[in-house]
């Protein structure tokens, strides 16, 4: 990068512990960095963060574990032992990734990109008028409806694509790929595929 974008480029990086490596849901803890800023801008943030209460010591112990990893200046074991977890860490999302995807683009009237770095997927589902008409009759949107039946018949919850402005006249859900152990995620990806495979015979036109 020359001097002449470095000087010109605005820049914003944020992180959190909930959202990161440690994927610690229950702590909240996180940080905003802004470079090159108008000093203006700067200060409207600043302002309108301050009227809200702070994380939480335990949140804030976090993020100094997120941002200061035991890398440099620890014991070699404490130090292998950090890189050795984050390495079965990152090697589980990678797996986790993959048996998700294989196993919605199995699944009858389901199509998923690949995921590749996200802790989530969302698949498009095409429904039948006969499922629709199922599902306006409870008074329900079909991906509702559709999630629903899932949670009612094998315990997965899913988020309907509804929920998040999908495009009109298209559908999706949305579904995690953080479940553990692994064998416990692909037992519950199999249940689904089951479900939904019969969920659309059952409603076929």
């Amino acid at each position: 990068m020359g001097p002449e974008i470095r000087n010109n480029c605005e820049l914003a990086s944020l992180h959190s512990t909930s959202k990161g490596l440690l994927g610690e849901c229950g702590f909240r803890g996180g940080y905003l960095y802004i470079h090159n800023f108008n000093p203006d801008v700067i200060a409207q943030i600043v302002k309108l963060k301050s009227i809200n209460l702070c994380s939480n010591a335990l949140g804030q112990i976090m993020v100094d574990c997120m941002v200061n990893p035991p890398v440099e200046g620890v014991s070699n074991q404490t130090k292998d032992t950090y890189l050795t977890e984050k390495k079965a860490l990152f090697e589980s999302l990678k797996y986790r990734a993959k048996i998700v995807t294989k196993y919605l683009n199995s699944m009858v009237n389901v199509k998923s990109n690949e995921v590749e770095g996200a802790m989530y997927a969302f698949p498009s589902v095409k429904f039948s008028k006969k499922a629709i008409a199922a599902a306006e009759k409870e008074g329900k949107v079909v991906d509702l409806f559709y999630c629903l039946e899932i949670l009612k018949n094998t315990g997965i919850a899913l988020v309907p694509g509804s929920g998040f402005r999908q495009v009109p006249g298209t559908y999706h859900f949305r579904i995690t790929t953080l479940i553990l152990p692994e064998s416990h995620l692909e037992n519950k990806l199999k249940a689904l595929k089951e479900f939904n495979d019969a969920f659309h015979a059952k409603y076929a036109d």
